[in-house]
């Protein structure tokens, strides 16, 4: 788990300063609220003018944000948000080990399942694609459905809270856990009995929580909409439309085909082993195979809208795989059979690793630490801000300013036309206050004209930015 978390930590870290993140406003804006909370100025930020400030107003529920606030007091940085998500999504490693030993596995085949979970190429992607609270989720998930199958009331129901915190759609995930209590046999009439009692009072819990929490938002929002799939089925619209990056709906079905089949080889087919503990991820992968827009895809910057089914399939193929060597007799054949597939799924889950790192995660890394011109450009220039500045970036550097109570993109303020500033009118009309520092792309004339129209003036200019401050 350490290695797993280092790891990471070091390969996002590198990812984000080479100007390579998936989603570079998103990212802006999870660091920017962290930063503003643990400074003391609530849970709010600046990134987004259509997020207005507080839990329940943004355009989505996710205070598990907050969990990352006392590592990031005490240091401060990007990196130290990498870390916790590192570090979160290894503890699902736990939830695998113990749902592996309640399967019936020895310790040591539980271990190995274990390190199959911190080897998996899925796991890896999810943590690689920025901050995400959703991602968040994914150890929860697995944690409550170890200890829901263990019998242990208030773990099961503390896990399964913690997950519903990451994204307002969780309770309903967290819900559908519960429902797979009724399905499992193993134990006396008296465990039987009371482990469905316990995923009853789960998923009536899940459903209380998603209610009041819905009632208390005032920005409701939903990606996950089966009354949205019924109409459309019975009205006759297939959904089968041009998404908003001009690909066609066969294109995204043979891209999340290509997704499904990394999540299923070489140790994920053991999850239709436990076909029960899929249940609860119907809703996402009905959602992530009905939706012909850019936001349902499997890769990419929208690539954790599937992480709940990760935690799903993980803590399936946890059960599943102990349930495989339960079908050989002999103990000593149990053995010695569990120990050579371990072998070959860790050798497969190796060879899956070099395999990505070549072709993807090189690919991210490469502009950071080979330093092509354009990351040493851009990180000289920001380097040039005061810290207690507010800043106005382009979308693929915003982020190298979001450690500050006010960061805007102004690429993410779509003003078609950019009208041109008169008289030091504002810059940002909307912004709470208005940017005295601005990182401008020299092919973006029309920001860099009204910048200037500002009252800001040009402090210097690179190969592709040109830096604007107050003047000198």
């Amino acid at each position: 788990m350490v290695g797993f978390v280092v790891s990471l930590t070091r390969l996002c870290r590198d990812k984000s300063l080479g100007l390579m993140p998936e989603w570079p406003l998103d990212l802006t804006f999870f660091h920017n609220l962290v930063w503003n909370v643990t400074a003391g100025h609530g849970y709010r930020q600046s990134a987004t003018y259509h997020e207005p400030p507080g839990i329940f107003n943004e355009t989505h529920f996710e205070p598990i944000l907050l969990l990352a606030a006392p590592f990031y007091a005490v240091v401060p940085g990007l990196t130290t948000l990498f870390a916790v998500q590192a570090g979160l999504v290894s503890l699902g490693a736990v939830g695998v080990y113990r749902l592996s030993r309640s399967g019936g596995a020895l310790p040591a085949f539980a271990a190995g399942a274990a390190l199959l979970y911190l080897s998996w190429w899925p796991t890896w992607r999810m943590v690689m694609a920025d901050i995400r609270p959703l991602t968040w989720s994914i150890p929860f998930l697995l944690l409550c459905a170890a200890a829901l199958r263990e019998g242990k009331r208030t773990e099961t129901l503390l896990w399964g809270l913690i997950a519903c915190f990451s994204r307002e759609e969780l309770p309903l995930i967290v819900a559908g856990l519960g429902a797979t209590a009724w399905l499992w046999r193993a134990g006396s009439p008296e465990e039987v009995r009371a482990r469905r009692g316990l995923g009853v009072r789960l998923a009536t819990a899940s459903i209380i929580f998603l209610v009041v929490s819905t009632m208390m938002r005032s920005n409701a929002t939903f990606y996950i909409r089966p009354d949205e799939w019924v109409a459309r089925f019975f009205s006759g619209d297939s959904g089968d439309q041009v998404d908003h990056w001009g690909r066609e709906p066969g294109e995204m079905l043979a891209v999340r085909l290509a997704f499904l089949k990394q999540w299923l080889v070489p140790a994920g087919a053991a999850c239709l082993l436990a076909p029960e503990l899929l249940i609860p991820a119907i809703p996402l992968f009905a959602y992530l195979f009905s939706q012909a827009h850019e936001w349902a895809g499997w890769e990419g910057p929208y690539i954790h809208h599937s992480a709940p089914a990760v935690a799903l399939v993980a803590a399936a193929a946890a059960l599943g795989l102990p349930r495989l060597l339960t079908r050989i007799p002999h103990r000593r054949a149990r053995g010695a059979v569990g120990a050579l597939l371990l072998l070959a799924l860790l050798g497969g889950h190796r060879a899956l690793l070099e395999s990505f790192h070549e072709t993807v995660v090189l690919a991210e890394i490469e502009p950071w630490r080979d330093q092509h011109d354009e990351v040493v450009e851009a990180h000289r220039l920001a380097a040039l801000v005061p810290p207690d500045a507010v800043v106005m970036s382009d979308y693929g550097t915003v982020h190298l300013f979001s450690g500050r109570q006010y960061v805007y993109c102004y690429e993410q303020e779509e003003f078609e036309p950019v009208w041109p500033a008169e008289g030091g009118s504002p810059l940002l009309p909307k912004a709470e206050v208005q940017p005295d520092w601005a990182l401008v792309r020299l092919d973006h004339g029309d920001w860099r004209a009204r910048t200037g129209g500002a009252g800001l003036v040009q402090r210097q200019q690179g190969e592709r930015w040109a830096l604007f401050g107050p003047s000198p």
